[in-house]
């Protein structure tokens, strides 16, 4: 893709939908401030789209069932199958936060050495939702040793949202931060694991 492609929002109109949507108890309460963020700028332009798709990210990530180790390899692997580079920007800071090192991150990434064999079997869920649309009967069972099934059908919701995320970043071709002020204020912002 060739550049932005959906402008971000005027600070004065993000803040105007911004109210509209924590006065309809539409924004979670997780995500504080994001004003500052492109991504955030860019979606206000469908303020209603927005209000929907945030309780939802919101349960994703922040309010996942799921370890945030075994949460990050998800997420990562899958923003990687999607060449997707703003929400993989963001991810290394939350992996960080999950205790994964810039080694555990890489081996996410690419499925490579370093993961353990249940993180190899994620990495796989990811590669198989996204490929086949469906994880394989294999992959599932070995999934189940560890996880509940609410916890498989989060793996399920985890891996479609980041592949729509992906689509969404790269078709509006939303832009990593990059002031300093910005990446200070994500790094206060993603606090959780």
């Amino acid at each position: 893709m060739s550049g932005v492609r959906t402008e971000a929002g005027a600070g004065r109109r993000l803040q105007k939908e911004r109210r509209k949507m924590s006065s309809r108890g539409r924004q979670a309460a997780l995500v504080g401030d994001l004003g500052h963020l492109n991504f955030a700028r860019v979606m206000a332009q469908h303020p209603d789209l927005y209000g929907a798709f945030l309780p939802f990210l919101g349960k994703l990530i922040p309010g996942s069932d799921l370890p945030p180790r075994d949460r990050e390899i998800l997420v990562i692997r899958t923003l990687a199958l999607c060449e997707e580079v703003y929400e993989a920007h963001h991810h290394v800071l939350i992996a960080d936060k999950a205790g994964m090192t810039t080694a555990d991150i890489d081996a996410a990434r690419t499925d490579g050495p370093g993961l353990t064999p249940f993180g190899h079997a994620l990495a796989r869920a990811a590669e198989e939702l996204v490929r086949d649309h469906r994880m394989s009967d294999e992959t599932w069972a070995e999934l189940t040793r560890r996880y509940s099934q609410a916890q498989l059908m989060e793996v399920v919701f985890l891996v479609g949202g980041y592949a729509l995320m992906a689509m969404v970043t790269n078709s509006f071709g939303i832009q990593v931060e990059d002031d300093p002020d910005t990446i200070r204020r994500l790094a206060e912002l993603r606090q959780y694991t």
